[in-house]
């Protein structure tokens, strides 16, 4: 596959819109600014919270945006204000697409081909999660967490890597340390579900996905790298998974002293997507607990860095995405 850059489909570089050249309000201003002018990032989690802070920052660095949401309609108030804040329209196009069910994985991979097919893309960027106050499942049978956090967003890495010219990066958590696979039962039908059993195991298969591919890039010498990322604690909707509403405000107020706003989590993303880095890096906030704080490389579990067990999790991942619809 040809990765190199086709002539963009936008208007010249000199007339586009400047893009913002301090980062100083991400915390890391010891660094110099990007310039993605020219550059076309998909990125998956823009309609809300730390992925909508980090597609406005993208556009105002200059960046040309696909964002693949499940709400047409949060998508476009997110055009409508990054198209605002940037003054440059059409730096933002829409795709459907649906994490929970893999028929609608593969079509918005069509779609963002087709979007793509004159410029290419030249990063990739997962920020779309969820978490489920009981145990669900996806329209193809999965675990809901671990179909929407995990086997989702490697289907559409599969799919979208030929065409993947510098980057992908996948928001994961810290969460990864408590989780545990069953090889036996791995969507939990025999029981045993809990939010933070279900939760650590969507994102320790994460984890164990990307180190995998990662490792294969750079095998392969490919001009790719892959970046896992830790946004923190994040003041977000994730949190409201209470089934109360009352509740769900509560927990909200109590946490928002300690947690870091959208656009501070928004940090680590940016940081992995734009920094000159190590292949296969784990970024997330310096603080105690990595909690919050300014993006840095963390430790991971001793479970997320089993290249052996990688292997072994990415195989089986790939093949229960491949045996729906595949």
């Amino acid at each position: 596959m040809d990765r190199s850059r086709p002539a963009s489909r936008s208007e010249p570089r000199a007339a586009r819109a400047p893009h913002r050249a301090d980062p100083g309000p991400l915390g890391w201003e010891h660094l110099p600014a990007p310039d993605l002018r020219g550059r076309t990032i998909v990125m998956t989690g823009a309609s809300d919270g730390l992925g909508r802070e980090a597609a406005l920052q993208l556009a105002l660095w200059g960046a040309d945006l696909v964002l693949a949401v499940r709400s047409r309609a949060k998508g476009e108030a997110v055009r409508s204000r990054i198209e605002a804040e940037t003054g440059r329209t059409g730096a933002v196009r829409l795709v459907d697409l649906d994490l929970d069910d893999l028929a609608s994985v593969r079509a918005a991979a069509e779609s963002i081909g087709r979007e793509t097919a004159d410029t290419g893309i030249d990063r990739l960027i997962h920020v779309a999660g969820l978490v489920t106050r009981r145990r669900e499942e996806t329209a193809d049978g999965f675990e809901r967490m671990l179909g929407v956090n995990a086997l989702a967003p490697l289907l559409l890495t599969d799919l979208l890597l030929p065409v993947v010219r510098e980057r992908v990066v996948v928001v994961a958590s810290h969460s990864h340390t408590f989780g545990r696979i069953d090889p036996a039962d791995p969507h939990f039908r025999r029981g045993g579900w809990s939010l933070r059993t279900a939760y650590g195991r969507s994102k320790l298969v994460t984890m164990l996905w990307g180190l995998d591919l990662a490792g294969r890039l750079r095998e392969a010498d490919a001009p790719v790298d892959l970046q896992l990322v830790h946004p923190g604690w994040v003041l977000t909707n994730l949190q409201n998974a209470t089934g109360s509403d009352r509740l769900d405000a509560l927990v909200t107020a109590t946490t928002r002293p300690l947690t870091m706003t959208a656009a501070e989590g928004a940090a680590a993303v940016l940081f992995a997507a734009t920094q000159p880095l190590p292949p296969g890096s784990y970024i997330g906030p310096d603080g105690r607990g990595a909690l919050r704080g300014r993006p840095t490389f963390l430790r991971r579990s001793a479970a997320a860095l089993d290249r052996d067990l990688a292997q072994e999790i990415a195989a089986w991942a790939r093949a229960e995405v491949d045996g729906v619809g595949g």
